[in-house]
């Protein structure tokens, strides 16, 4: 399964980037976060609930950020486990470029979906994954305008 996106946020690479890497903020934005725990710098632990047409699970893994130019681009691998539920294992890869005080992110996301999640049908995991996705951008941007700056 394949996604990418772009999407505007009014604030400068750096604030963007900094708030994309804390976990009180990505707690706040994504609604199936369930618990996300910074490990280092680089590494998370993380789980998830997911449901997807008539299949409910939770699904616990690994995020590994690789940052390669940050905090312009960087990749991120995500690794999961949800039981009989099955295994999701992901790459996305992100940029921020800074244009006039605001942040343009572009990301594609490539994911392999095992398991009972492997069988559904593709396009119905990849609107949930839209849904989940253009909603945690509406709450972050909400995040950023709204938060003062460090």
């Amino acid at each position: 399964m394949e996604l990418s996106g772009q999407y505007r946020i009014p604030a400068e690479r750096e604030r963007v980037f900094t708030a994309l890497c804390d976990p009180v903020v990505l707690q706040r934005c994504i609604p199936v976060l369930e618990d996300i725990d910074r490990l280092s710098p680089t590494e998370y632990a993380a789980r998830v609930r997911a449901t997807v047409g008539p299949l409910k699970a939770r699904f616990s893994g690994k995020l590994h950020l690789l940052p390669e130019d940050a905090p312009r681009f960087y990749i991120l691998h995500a690794q999961g486990s949800g039981g009989l539920a099955g295994a999701v294992k992901g790459e996305a890869r992100i940029t921020l470029e800074e244009v006039e005080g605001h942040t343009h992110l572009s990301y594609t996301l490539a994911a392999a979906l095992g398991g009972a999640v492997g069988r559904l049908a593709v396009k119905l995991v990849q609107a949930k994954a839209d849904r989940v996705i253009n909603g945690f951008f509406e709450r972050f941007t909400a995040e950023i305008v709204g938060a003062p700056e460090a």
